[in-house]
């Protein structure tokens, strides 16, 4: 089961194949695009037509090389692909595809549309969005012919540009396209002046998912961002914890704020790095309060493989999760920090100093309400910190036996480590 927690570890963000999830896709929606950067109008009409039109899934695919930007800068498509899987990972809805930033040479949507109905079933229903300026120039794309055949298209209003019906008309009659007009979200949103308010330095808050600006700003995408997002800095840990505070219920926001309390005590005490300790409290249960189906369904989707015991007990993935939550949309890139938020729930043989910090100042954060062993572990804390978590493995072992559920192997193997050290 090493292979979980090394995926959490080492692994960079990635999609499954496109196989994994389109082989019994019957109803796909399709948004193309430069995605440079990606922003809310994207995701707005994104989700206006999953709404609407019901697909499975809304496919988000970047282009890799562009053929009406030929000459025109694009920054590279894989961070234009990481900005987009970034801004969707929240909505199991959404997916990426980066199946046309691995293809060589220019990319045209008729090769993607054909690669895409070799993939879904026969009979499926595939849309593809595209806005009311690009509807008027269709018949100049390469393929018009085939790929007016090959799909359903969703024709999504664009500020300035009005819907030629009669135009549509054509389409339909002569070429036999099915044409939607889709009176959706009209955001007044452009790539291109995002990129100039970035080099302008001023702020682009509300007009692109603020994990997609963060990613940019790290990577230093556009010319003039700002201090690198991921960094373990205060401002980014007041930013993140402000998000934390919209996100949580105000109990488990309170015990987060009791966690990073405790585990910057038992840094302090023995001597590991406190700033890595807040950062990992603080982050520790982003991922707790998802249902069981997305937390299943993010597992799927991020490659996090489950045992049988995680199966049957879904909310123990919650660590393993939230240390993919960390990195993803928390652009936390430290992994210290990310193996001590996966291993916090269930322990792993070999725990580091902090990553026994954080699942023991889980177990005894100050705001935490009386339960068997607390004192005995408050007490232990401080004197003999392996004592003091074999003690809550123990009870813990206990309480699931008498709920008759499995502890974990992980769990069992950390307890006989922690019991030969004391």
């Amino acid at each position: 089961m090493a292979q979980a927690l090394t995926s959490i570890q080492k692994a960079r963000p990635r999609m499954p194949t496109t196989h994994d999830y389109l082989e019994k896709c019957d109803r796909l929606a399709v948004i193309g695009g430069t995605f440079d950067p990606i922003h809310n109008g994207h995701i707005a009409i994104a989700e206006s037509v999953l709404h609407e039109f019901k697909p499975r899934r809304v496919l988000f695919i970047p282009v890799g090389q562009p053929p009406h930007k030929s000459g025109e800068p694009v920054t590279s498509g894989e961070h234009r692909f990481q900005m987009v899987l970034s801004a969707i990972c929240r909505n199991p809805g959404f997916d990426a595809s980066r199946m046309e930033i691995d293809r060589p040479g220019l990319g045209y949507t008729v090769d993607t549309i054909s690669a895409l109905r070799q993939i879904c079933p026969q009979n499926a229903k595939i849309f593809f969005i595209i806005g009311a300026d690009a509807l008027m120039e269709i018949l100049n794309w390469q393929g018009a012919a085939k790929l007016l055949t090959l799909c359903e298209f969703v024709v999504v209003y664009r500020p300035g540009y009005e819907i030629d019906t009669k135009y549509v008309s054509t389409l339909r009659i002569k070429h036999n396209a099915i044409v939607h007009l889709h009176e959706g979200p009209r955001l007044e949103i452009s790539g291109t002046a995002i990129r100039e308010r970035f080099v302008n330095k001023k702020p682009v808050t509300g007009l692109m998912p603020e994990v997609a600006e963060a990613y940019a700003r790290r990577h230093g995408l556009y010319l003039g961002v700002g201090e690198t997002a991921c960094a373990l800095s205060d401002a980014r840990y007041a930013q993140v914890q402000s998000r934390l505070e919209w996100l949580l219920t105000p109990r488990r926001f309170r015990h987060t704020l009791g966690t990073v309390i405790e585990a910057e005590k038992l840094a302090t005490h023995y001597n590991a790095d406190t700033n890595k300790a807040q950062w990992a409290a603080l982050l520790h249960d982003c991922a707790k309060e998802f249902s069981s189906a997305k937390k299943l369904e993010l597992c799927k989707a991020w490659g996090v493989p489950l045992d049988n015991i995680m199966l049957a007990h879904v909310d123990i993935t919650h660590s393993l999760l939230g240390a993919e939550v960390a990195r993803r949309e928390f652009l936390v890139e430290d992994e210290d920090v990310l193996q001590a938020i996966a291993r916090h729930t269930i322990g792993y043989p070999g725990m580091t100093l902090l990553d026994k910090i954080i699942m023991l100042a889980d177990y005894i954060e100050p705001y935490r309400e009386d339960y068997p062993g607390l004192a005995e572990m408050r007490h232990a804390a401080y004197t003999n910190i392996d004592r003091a978590l074999a003690i809550g493995l123990k009870y813990s072992a206990k309480d699931l036996n008498e709920r008759r559920k499995n502890i974990h192997p992980w769990s069992k193997k950390l307890l006989k480590e922690l019991d030969k050290q004391f």
